[in-house]
C-alpha cells in the first residue's frame, strides 16, 4: 500500500511545532499534561478569585486558568528551589 505524501500545509504544521518545542528546551521550559478532578479546579479558581489573581469572569476562560495555574506552579517551584 502506497502511503499519501505529505502536503506542505502539513510538514509546515510539523516544523512549527518543532521549533516551538526546541525554542521551550532552550528556554529552560516544559510542559506537562495533568489531570485534575474538577474539585480541585474548582478549590483553585476560588484561590486565584480570592487573591486577585483572576477576576470571576476571566475564570470562566479556560486558556485565563491554564496560564495563571502555570504562573503559581512556577512561583512556587521557584521559592523551593532556592
Amino acid at each position: 500500500m502506497l502511503r499519501k505524501p505529505d502536503t506542505p500545509k502539513r510538514i509546515l504544521t510539523q516544523r512549527e511545532r518543532s521549533r516551538r518545542w526546541r525554542m521551550r528546551r532552550r528556554n529552560g521550559v516544559r510542559v506537562y499534561r495533568l489531570a485534575l478532578r474538577d474539585m480541585c479546579v474548582e478549590g483553585l479558581i476560588t484561590q486565584m478569585i480570592a487573591h486577585g489573581r483572576l477576576t470571576e469572569e476571566q475564570a470562566f476562560d479556560h486558556g485565563n486558568v491554564e496560564r495563571e495555574l502555570a504562573r503559581m506552579l512556577d512561583e512556587q517551584g521557584a521559592r523551593w528551589s532556592r
